[in-house]
């Protein structure tokens, strides 16, 4: 009988118990040290005390699921602090060498000795989509839709915890991934509205529970909280195989908290810089006895007001859930979530002169607002709810359909600036935007998973057949009639009025695709991961102003191969070939219909994982490119029609580190080089020139530390570096923008069932240029945000 181990990472409330080396042969009259362990789930009790003394925890999980722990302190022997965990739970621990045994209590009189079923240790209880305690996860689904170790994918990915998102203070999407190899997040600073990311060059897509978000012009980009979220994987490269029309650099997959079969509640409270309080509450744990119902709730309530004069950010966000399971081969998970989005903010779009470049009469500063403050606003209401089912119907067959249904509109009226008026360098011209957006996804994926031998080799096939559907209706209008702003001394209250529309659309796709994938494994270690899939795209599109629609069909095929060995020392060099595909609107001046945009992979490296040892080095070596890329006809005699004569090459090295180095010690790190160019244009200004937005230069390290408990017990502090080398705004280069490094900083301590984390982002607060794509626009990055949270959970 094999039976996994729970997971013995450091987790977020577990204390060190300050062992200066670990105690491998730790027995009863073990030296006895300060400990505090919160009350939790036992499971996660029993992990941290096993981990910081240095033993492995050998249990048979349905012993410790759905039980609770004591909280437990006091200057105690390992021995002592296992006996109080255990008190009244019928069950006892024994220390064996450098394991404790947890089992049932001995019948009175069944002698001394607990007589176990012969467990086999095969790993960490892990899955693609469970909590990970602490900073490195083991497996994902994401890019290969089954449960496979990370060792084994052959792409690169990276995934974020719950855990890296809570100590670094990330409040969205961006800020999560400051430490990513081969992300640039925040591309245009901070900006309440949204995330702006870019991944080996390219706007990747947005993906929650390997499912799309819907993806309209101001709805796509959904800025989901991660309070509410589980994990974060960011899948890198051409991945259209699984999952239909993608850009080529892959797409972002936000993983939801589930429901829990441990009891847990908590309660958080914080406040921070300009005026931030948020409120979190999380609740998880079985409704029925036999646990075959379980539910979690998580909810976020902040009320901030922003950088920028005038400006406020008010977020609102509700997630239920529910997880039937009646028998171990079945279950259903109802997720649901509604989330309010109110801020009046500036972004950006502020002149050169007086950011990037001098200004006689001096700098404009980050605080200042360039829109009318009565006028401006960005409302954004998003709503879904769907399922994950699977059914497991013998051991080699395994059927999975999730589905999701997603609503999303937004109205952001606003007044923007176009740079100073000619010849003046405090007068700004501005105009009036009024974009209003209406957008509705569903989307549903089958899938079913055989496993079966075939010689020496061992097949998982997927194959699997999914369906969207989007709708957008977009309209907007644009004017001129609103008076200019001194830059230097702005006087607000001109009287604003909203433009007639000069753009109404609404357009509708659908897309279906069939998909197959044989993920063999053969030998000591090697597995190949063989995919292919044929999508058909209908979209349909309704021009509401000029009464016209347009209707385009596109199919296209995909494809993936890639070659993995893994070495019994956890080292796993692979490579990979992978294609993509974007469905382009419209057509030339000819008529000729739009093809889809492609991209083509080649990817080579290695994933490493030290045998025992808590720990994930990657290195990852790609050539990428995206062909049919669409750009200005030159011949055309009427301006504004385009041909698909571009072709943009990325090619770059990314290296990740994520690693618990001791017990106390965590580790990440991250360094990229991305040379992304134009290769084809009709425009001669820029060929050859790097893509707006991308440094061929980025680097970051972030260290966590948790003090011994005979020193500062419940005490960690934590600092990172961030290095984000110079790029430019425009596709003709002629706008750099300047290298930049940021520090970041935390400290966190617990006692007891409280957790308190102070976090420093820009802790210098450098004043610095995300980017500057023109001489009208240029936008400033994140100022130093403090941020001070207690957490009680029970």
């Amino acid at each position: 009988m094999h039976l996994p181990l729970f997971p013995l990472a450091p987790m977020t409330l577990a204390v060190l118990l300050g062992l200066a080396a670990p105690l491998a042969q730790a027995q009863a009259d073990s030296p006895a040290a300060q400990i505090s362990l919160p009350s939790q789930p036992l499971a996660q009790s029993l992990n941290a005390l096993a981990r910081q003394a240095g033993l492995t925890l050998i249990v048979r999980p349905e012993l410790v699921a759905g039980r609770s722990a004591p909280a437990v302190t006091g200057t105690l022997t390992v021995r002592e602090a296992l006996d109080r965990l255990l008190s009244g739970s019928g069950l006892s621990a024994r220390l064996d060498g450098g394991s404790v045994v947890v089992s049932p209590m001995a019948a009175p009189g069944a002698g001394d000795v607990q007589v176990l079923s012969q467990v086999t240790v095969t790993g960490s209880e892990q899955t693609a989509t469970s909590p990970v305690y602490g900073a490195v996860a083991r497996r994902t689904s994401t890019g290969v839709k089954t449960d496979t170790d990370i060792l084994e994918t052959p792409q690169s990915v990276s995934v974020v915890t719950r855990e890296q998102i809570q100590l670094q203070g990330a409040t969205g999407i961006d800020e999560s991934l400051r430490y990513t190899s081969g992300v640039v997040a925040a591309a245009y600073g901070e900006d309440a509205r949204g995330d702006w990311i870019r991944v080996r060059g390219f706007a990747p897509a947005k993906y929650l529970d390997g499912l799309p978000l819907p993806n309209g012009s101001w709805t796509a980009n959904t800025r989901y909280e991660p309070y509410a979220l589980e994990r974060i994987e960011v899948l890198k490269g051409p991945s259209s195989v699984l999952y239909g029309a993608l850009p080529p650099s892959g797409f972002i997959n936000a993983v939801s908290k589930r429901p829990q079969e441990d009891p847990y509640h908590e309660l958080g409270l914080s406040y921070g810089s300009h005026d931030r309080k948020e409120l979190t509450a999380d609740f998880t744990g079985p409704l029925t006895e036999d646990g075959k119902l379980l539910y979690r709730v998580v909810g976020l309530a902040r009320d901030s007001k922003a950088e920028s004069d005038y400006g406020y950010d008010r977020r609102y966000m509700l997630a239920p859930s529910l997880t039937w399971a009646p028998n171990a081969d079945t279950s259903l998970t109802v997720l649901a979530m509604i989330q309010r989005a109110r801020s009046r903010g500036w972004g950006g779009f502020l002149p050169a002169e007086g950011t990037l470049l001098p200004n006689p009469n001096g700098k404009i500063e980050p605080s200042f607002y360039g829109g009318e403050p009565s006028f401006d606003r960005y409302e954004k209401n998003t709503q879904s709810i769907g399922y994950l089912f699977a059914h497991r119907v013998n051991d080699k067959l395994t059927l999975r359909q999730n589905a999701r249904m997603n609503w999303a509109d937004v109205d952001h009226p606003s007044v923007g600036l176009l740079g100073f008026v000619p010849g003046s360098q405090r007068t700004l011209s501005r105009y009036i935007y009024t974009p209003r957006e209406d957008s509705t996804m569903f989307s549903i994926d089958n899938q079913a998973e055989y496993k079966l031998s075939t010689g020496s080799l061992e097949h998982t096939l997927l194959a699997g057949v999914d369906y969207k559907r989007s709708r957008n209706d977009y309209a907007v209008g644009m004017g001129f009639d609103v008076a200019t702003l001194d830059a230097f001394n702005p006087v607000y209250g001109s009287p604003v009025q909203a433009p007639p529309d000069n753009q109404h659309t609404l357009q509708t796709q659908q897309q279906i695709g069939a998909y197959l994938q044989d993920q063999i494994r053969w030998g000591d270690g090697w597995v190949a991961t063989l995919s292919a899939r044929h999508d058909w795209v209908d979209t349909d599109t309704d021009d509401k102003l000029a009464g016209a629609t347009t209707g385009q069909r596109d199919q296209k095929w995909s494809g993936r191969v890639g070659l993995n060995y893994v070495f019994k020392s956890g080292f796993s060099p692979y490579v990979s070939y992978a294609t993509s595909f974007e469905p382009a609107a419209g057509q030339t001046y000819g008529g000729s219909p739009f093809v889809p945009l492609t991209g083509k992979q080649i990817e080579a490296g290695f994933k490493y994982r030290p045998a025992n040892s808590d720990s994930l080095f990657s290195l990852a070596v790609f050539d990428l490119q995206q062909e049919n890329v669409l750009v200005t006809d030159v011949n055309a005699p009427v301006f504004g029609y385009q041909i698909q004569q571009g072709k943009i090459r990325s090619q770059g090295v990314e290296l990740e580190a994520r690693a618990h180095v001791t017990p106390a010690i965590t580790l990440i790190g991250s360094y990229t080089y991305t040379q992304a160019k134009v290769k084809e244009t009709t425009d001669p200004a820029t060929l050859d020139k790097q893509i707006p937005i991308q440094p061929r230069h980025q680097a970051s390290v972030w260290a966590d530390y948790r003090f011994p408990a005979n020193i500062a017990p419940g005490l960690g502090l934590g600092a990172g570096v961030r290095y984000t080398g110079a790029s430019y705004g425009d596709s003709a280069n002629e706008w750099r923008n300047k290298a930049y490094t940021l520090i970041d900083a935390q400290a966190h301590y617990t006692r007891g069932d409280w957790n308190f984390l102070l976090t420093v982002n820009n802790l210098t607060d450098k004043k610095y240029i995300a980017t500057c794509d023109s001489i009208t626009w240029c936008y400033y990055g994140y100022g130093r945000a403090i941020n001070l949270s207690a957490n009680y959970s029970w």
